[in-house]
């Protein structure tokens, strides 16, 4: 009779964890966004998403978002300004979520991080409101490489769970 509870047990426990991974955020990654360069890199994504249309500004390569609402998702490269590193790459962020939507913003957790291909990046976490009304979280993974900072931005609620986007940057050897 123990065994069996433990059988029981055991079983409710396997399908609790195939549901959390199911309902995982990261779960759904399938598409993929390749940029040929320079830097060459990749990104996965979930395949529910749609591509925004294109956007003006050159450095950003792609904006994507959850079918009607958040998150949102973009894509981009631009050059380093001067003296950027991981280290200091949060600041650059800030002032240019600042300068692009009239807003301030707040650095909620600013970190170092690794790449799944094992590349050092940084994972910074800004709140800031969107046209004065809208709440934001914006998770930024970026690196640096031959002079450019390239970087996926997901902005969604405050507090929702992470999504796995940012962190599929893989940078093309």
């Amino acid at each position: 009779m123990k065994k069996r509870w433990s059988m029981v047990g055991l079983l409710i426990l396997a399908v609790a964890l195939a549901v959390t991974v199911a309902l995982s955020p990261s779960a759904a990654l399938a598409k993929e966004f390749k940029y040929a360069g320079p830097p060459a890199f990749t990104v996965t994504y979930p395949d529910d998403w749609t591509q925004e249309p294109a956007n003006p500004d050159k450095t950003i390569f792609l904006e994507t978002k959850k079918a009607g609402a958040l998150p949102t998702m973009e894509i981009g490269c631009f050059p380093a300004p001067a003296g950027t590193t991981l280290a200091n790459v949060a600041a650059v962020h800030k002032k240019n979520i600042t300068r692009r939507f009239a807003t301030s913003v707040t650095i909620t957790s600013d970190k170092p991080a690794t790449l799944k291909d094992g590349t050092p990046c940084n994972e910074v976490i800004l709140t800031w409101m969107y046209e004065g009304w809208l709440n934001l979280q914006s998770n930024i993974v970026s690196t640096i490489k031959d002079g450019k900072v390239i970087y996926v931005t997901v902005s969604q609620d405050p507090g929702a769970p992470l999504w796995e986007a940012g962190r599929s940057l893989t940078l093309k050897k």
